[in-house]
């Protein structure tokens, strides 16, 4: 299993930057993404925490659809 991960500090209040983790999909400049299920949603100690599954139409061979599953775990502290 590939795990990738990443860390940025945003130029915005934090307000911002959480409404924008929230709206992140369904977005039009990323039609491949067409849904999502979020399994945990909560704001702890001013650290918003996300864990949501993604539907995609991205183009893996067959095989790899069946057996792929997005997850992406986010933390936005303040």
């Amino acid at each position: 299993m590939k795990i990738w991960t990443s860390e940025h500090t945003f130029n915005h209040p934090w307000e911002t930057v959480a409404q924008a983790a929230w709206r992140k999909y369904p977005n039009p400049m990323n039609p491949a993404v067409i849904g999502t299920d979020v399994v945990e949603r909560k704001v702890t100690d001013g650290v918003l925490i996300t864990h949501r599954l993604v539907s995609s139409k991205w183009f893996f061979p067959r095989w790899a659809q069946a057996v792929c599953i997005i997850i992406i775990f986010n933390t936005l502290a303040a």
